[in-house]
């Protein structure tokens, strides 16, 4: 292969319809290449018919320079074409030719728009025009030529093209409570749409403008704890599969554990018991010390009851649980392997701290130290058992869905309604009222194959870092734009962007 075929491939010119005659590098590192047309004819730009009959038989050197490829932030290749000016036979109007990689500006050429549109995913205007020396206005110009309305187009022909759909559907915020929402496919892991409005008008318009042989493929969505979207897909879809989210089903299992904390903290701050709960004092002490607490843990009326059957047996449990990797409080040791001493938590700290993290991590998380600290609250300040009660279900709850087993569930769902704490029992109704999309994420699901709403959740926190990087948007439209880039573009067809890929 000569140099010039290796010049032609590297700046993507067919070398059998265009020639390079000239080379010349100015300051700045921009090189400019002259570039003329081989063929003797030229089509009508206005009727299409291929003329050679010359208006004039002088070459015009275009005045403007045409922005090419960027090769480096310093190097810069430019084109200068040598354009004829013809005479239509048939409409008998004149006209320069025309090349095939020019823009219809005319400032650029269709390589310098990819270029522009790819960059726009991780740099903005400004900078794309610092290192490419043009004006941001040309290349927010470029930019607007971006059709938004092509990631619904491109879903529908990915949606067409498989025999199983399952969607996902979930939204974040543009801008405070205007939403955006999105729609990703579960098997081929795409963005399938996305739609400026959360109403259930925008997801009905949107179902109902796919083709009904693709309706027909949908089997089942995934979504977050909202019925809305739930009621509007089981109004549209015949019998679809409807998953709840694993990740809102243990948000909300980690809500209802900070909630009975903060609800038991302010109890223990409050003195609030009642007079025959401290059976050593028979009365309320002015201020509750950690001695008063355990004689409520150990030696309570109320703990002795026959209501407290099953919170009782949720503290055993918790204290079980703990107590199955026990750790000596003698034998601790950072990473740096040297031996640190263990302080038990005071009834002033932990009413100051809470330790909230404490609580919200999972079991097989907890460090040596950790579970010290978690039993010695169950025993010590944890005096009605709400927290043990709560604690466990969680872990219960979250081994349940990972092991993907429903008869625990209902265990699980049982047990929390025969709870006295109220907390417990909201607990218990949402579940309930989930049940069956709980069931079919335990169904439907496998060790290689998750029904949730991951991916997404994922979608949704690059486009949230996309808006960050940005330092937000004015316009929902060019947010929408740079969601096209970042998550649409690098896997279209190029059929379906001819004029910027």
């Amino acid at each position: 292969m000569d140099s010039i075929a290796v010049i032609e491939k590297i700046l993507n010119i067919d070398g059998k319809k265009n020639a390079i005659v000239d080379f010349t590098q100015k300051a700045g590192g921009i090189m400019v290449f002259t570039v003329a047309r081989k063929y003797q004819h030229c089509p009508c730009p206005h009727c299409g018919k291929n003329t050679s009959k010359r208006q004039d038989l002088r070459t015009y050197r275009q005045k403007t320079n045409l922005k090419h490829i960027n090769l480096s932030d310093t190097r810069i290749i430019e084109l200068s074409l040598l354009k004829r000016y013809f005479r239509c036979e048939r409409c008998r109007r004149q006209f320069f030719e025309k090349f095939e990689f020019e823009s219809e500006h005319g400032f650029h050429t269709k390589a310098f728009e990819a270029y522009v549109i790819a960059s726009w995913g991780y740099l903005s205007g400004n900078e794309i025009a610092r290192l490419s020396k043009t004006s941001p206005r040309k290349v927010y110009e470029i930019l607007q030529s971006i059709d938004h309305a092509k990631i619904n187009e491109t879903g529908i022909e990915i949606l067409s093209s498989l025999d199983e759909i399952y969607l996902w559907v979930d939204e974040h915020s543009f801008s405070g409570h205007d939403m955006i929402l999105v729609i990703t496919e579960l098997k081929t892991k795409k963005l399938i749409a996305v739609l400026d409005g959360i109403t259930n008008e925008k997801l009905e318009s949107w179902i109902n403008s796919l083709p009904i042989k693709v309706q027909l493929k949908i089997k089942g969505y995934a979504t977050d704890m909202n019925k809305c979207y739930r009621n509007t897909l089981d109004a549209i879809l015949s019998h679809p599969i409807h998953s709840v989210d694993k990740f809102h089903l243990f948000q909300e299992a980690n809500r209802m554990v900070d909630d009975t904390r903060m609800l038991n903290s302010w109890l223990v701050k409050m003195n609030f018991v009642k007079a025959d709960e401290i059976v050593s004092s028979g009365k309320i002490p002015k201020k509750l010390s950690k001695e008063n607490i355990k004689e409520m843990n150990d030696a309570s009326l109320w703990w002795n009851s026959e209501k407290s059957q099953a919170m009782r047996k949720y503290k055993e449990k918790s204290e079980q649980r703990l107590q199955g990797d026990q750790v000596n409080p003698k034998d601790l040791e950072n990473s740096k392997g040297e031996s640190i001493p263990y302080r038990e938590i005071t009834l002033d700290y932990f009413l100051e701290t809470g330790y909230r993290k404490l609580f919200l991590t999972r079991e097989k998380n907890l460090s040596g130290i950790q579970r010290l600290r978690l039993g010695q609250i169950f025993r010590e300040f944890d005096y009605r058992g709400y927290l043990a009660e709560s604690w466990t279900i969680k872990e219960d709850f979250m081994d349940a869905i990972d092991a993907r087993d429903m008869k625990e569930v209902d265990r699980i769902i049982a047990d929390c309604g025969t709870s006295e704490h109220h907390r417990l029992k909201q607990f218990a109704r949402t579940l309930t009222n989930w049940y069956s999309g709980i069931r079919w994420y335990c169904e439907h699901s496998s060790e290689d194959f998750k029904f949730t709403n991951a991916l997404t959740e994922g979608i949704n926190n690059s486009c949230k870092v996309a808006k960050r990087q940005s330092h937000g948007f004015r316009s929902k439209d060019n947010y929408l734009r740079k969601i096209f880039v970042k998550c649409i573009l690098k896997n279209a067809k190029k059929n379906l962007f001819p004029s910027i890929i």
